[in-house]
C-alpha cells in the first residue's frame, strides 16, 4: 500500500514539473513569458497526469 501512495505522489509531482518546465523552457529560449506558454504547459501537464496511468500495464 505504501508503494502505491508513493507512486501517486511521484506521479503528481512529475506532472507538476512538466507543467512548469514547458513555460520555463520557452522563456529561456524566447526571453518572454506569454499566456499561451503557461496554457500549453498546463494542458500537457494535465494530460500527463490524466492519461499516463492508463498506459501502464
Amino acid at each position: 500500500m505504501m508503494q502505491r501512495a508513493s507512486f501517486a505522489t511521484i506521479h503528481r509531482l512529475t506532472s507538476l514539473a512538466v507543467a512548469v518546465a514547458i513555460p520555463v523552457a520557452i522563456y529561456i529560449v524566447n526571453g518572454t513569458l506569454e499566456l499561451w506558454t503557461v496554457v500549453l504547459g498546463a494542458v500537457i501537464g494535465f494530460g500527463y497526469w490524466y492519461f499516463f496511468p492508463f498506459i501502464l500495464p
